[in-house]
C-alpha cells in the first residue's frame, strides 16, 4: 500500500504531502494520506461523540484522502477517499484508484471523473442519485505538493475545483456528458476485448477437443488392426 508520511509546513494553512517528483514518478497512481495529523486523530478516537453531528464530524476528521498527478492537466489532484454513495473507501486499501483512466469505487463500481470528481456512473446495484467526490485543494509549492488544510477539512464542491474552462453549470453539464461518453466507449472496448478473449478461448477449446477426438479415432483404429 502506498501511503504518505506527512511533514509539517510552516506556511499558514498548508501541509506538505510529498515531493512533486515522487508524485510524478507514480505514473498516475494515488498516494493516500490522513486528512488530520496522527496526533489529532488519536484525540478524536478517544473522544466520545454525544450527537449525530459530532459523530459525523469525527468520521470526517478520521477520513483519508488521496492525491495523484493528472497526466491530462499536468497538475496534482486530490479527493476525499470516500465513496459518497456508501461512505466506504474507494480503493480497498491498496491505493489503486483507477479503472480505464477514471476514478473507480471498488465496493460499488461507481465511476468518477479524475479532474472534477463528478460521478459519471453510479453504483450498479443502487438507484441512488449520482453523488460527487469531495475535492481537496492541493498545490505545487516549490518542489513539494501541499494540502490546503482548511479546504481539506471542509471539502468542496467538485465543480468549483475543475478546469478553468468550465465557467458555469451549463459548461459542467456538457463536460459531464462528454466524459460519460468517453467512459462508455472505454468500457465498451473493454467488453469487446473480453469477448475477443472468450471467443479465442472457445476456439482453442474446440480445437483441443477435436484433436483429442482424432487421437481417440487413431487409437481405436490401431486397436482394431491388432485384433485382426
Amino acid at each position: 500500500m502506498l501511503t504518505i508520511v506527512m511533514r509539517r509546513h510552516f506556511s499558514t494553512g498548508r501541509r506538505v504531502l510529498c515531493s512533486l517528483q515522487e508524485l510524478q514518478n507514480l505514473n498516475g497512481r494515488g498516494l493516500k494520506f490522513p486528512v488530520q495529523f496522527p496526533e489529532q486523530q488519536s484525540q478524536l478516537r478517544e473522544a466520545e461523540p454525544a450527537t449525530t453531528v459530532q459523530r459525523a464530524r469525527r468520521r470526517d476528521a478520521l477520513a483519508t484522502g488521496f492525491v495523484f498527478w493528472s497526466q491530462e492537466t499536468q497538475q496534482p489532484r486530490a479527493f476525499l477517499n470516500r465513496c459518497p454513495h456508501a461512505l466506504l473507501e474507494l480503493d480497498w486499501d491498496d491505493s489503486d484508484f483507477f479503472c480505464e483512466g477514471f476514478l473507480f469505487c471498488k465496493a460499488h463500481a461507481a465511476f468518477f471523473d479524475p479532474d472534477t470528481g463528478v460521478c459519471l456512473r453510479g453504483p450498479t446495484s443502487s438507484r441512488k442519485p449520482l453523488s460527487n467526490l469531495n475535492a481537496l485543494h492541493v498545490a505545487i509549492d516549490g518542489e513539494d505538493i501541499v494540502l490546503l488544510t482548511e479546504a481539506a477539512q471542509q471539502g468542496s464542491d467538485p465543480s468549483l475545483a475543475t478546469s478553468a474552462a468550465l465557467s458555469g453549470p451549463a459548461d459542467l453539464a456538457a463536460y459531464k456528458r462528454e466524459k460519460q461518453r468517453e467512459l462508455a466507449n472505454a468500457l465498451s472496448k473493454r467488453s469487446e476485448a473480453a469477448s475477443d478473449v472468450e471467443a479465442m478461448q472457445h476456439q482453442l477449446h474446440e480445437k483441443t477437443m477435436a484433436r483429442l477426438k482424432r487421437y481417440e479415432q487413431i487409437d481405436d483404429a490401431r486397436a482394431r488392426e491388432k485384433c485382426v
